[in-house]
């Protein structure tokens, strides 16, 4: 196996991390060459990505109960502040679960990746260009404007760029020994207020970064991947 396909098999997506917090020097590298190595798409950046360290211990507690998934997500999306109470203690019943923490409680399973020491939120920043790109000989010749002579493209072009530096990101923190899990799974309440998820913000998704904590139990997923065939069309 070669040292790419390596770095890509040690990617996975779990649920739990250790309270062990990853050097802030490391997670900062890998975050600037996931910056300089990407893809990107037309040369303008319309994502943004807000790093919420071990800080914010608290507000991801909050994130976490708002992660909720299973047969019980239904019932809370839209929950009354009596509702989010009682989702609260469902999330702290699972969460001290320590024989199996992915067992359902009541119907209701988390997304506890966002706890991660490192949390990384993609949001969408609506302006096509950036202060240093305003700034450079490029733009300042006139050609820049003559590309992209209108503000905006399209509007799945943010997601497509978050994308492309979220999966890279991941690639770069397997090769670091790290742990970085997707999250796509939570909603905004107004009963559970917290400075990361904002009524009005764009989000793509989510990235959780640290070290695996090995002493809980894991489970692969019971969806199996469809055939190869069934994507991939030759014509």
């Amino acid at each position: 196996m070669s040292y790419l396909l390596q770095i890509m098999s040690k990617r996975k997506n779990i649920q739990v991390f250790k309270k062990e917090v990853p050097p802030k020097f490391l997670i900062d590298n890998i975050l600037k060459q996931a910056h300089e190595l990407m893809p990107h798409k037309n040369n303008s950046w319309y994502y943004k990505i807000k790093v919420y360290g071990p800080e914010f211990e608290e507000e991801k507690k909050l994130l976490a109960i708002a992660s909720v998934g299973g047969e019980g997500r239904y019932r809370y999306i839209n929950g009354t502040r009596t509702d989010i109470v009682e989702l609260s203690k469902i999330y702290d019943e699972w969460i001290n679960n320590t024989k199996r923490k992915n067992l359902k409680v009541k119907g209701c399973i988390f997304n506890d990746q966002v706890r991660a020491p490192y949390l990384l939120l993609y949001t969408h920043q609506k302006d096509f260009l950036t202060t240093s790109q305003k700034n450079s000989d490029y733009f300042k010749t006139g050609n820049y404007k003559k590309i992209f002579n209108k503000k905006g493209t399209n509007l799945k072009d943010w997601i497509i760029q978050s994308s492309m530096h979220g999966i890279t990101t991941a690639y770069l923190c397997a090769e670091k020994e790290l742990y970085a899990s997707f999250c796509r799974c939570y909603f905004y309440n107004k009963f559970i207020r917290n400075d990361i998820l904002q009524k009005d913000e764009e989000s793509a998704f989510m990235l959780g970064i640290g070290y695996k904590d090995d002493t809980k139990s894991y489970f692969s997923s019971l969806v199996p991947k469809p055939l190869v065939d069934e994507i991939i069309e030759w014509i």
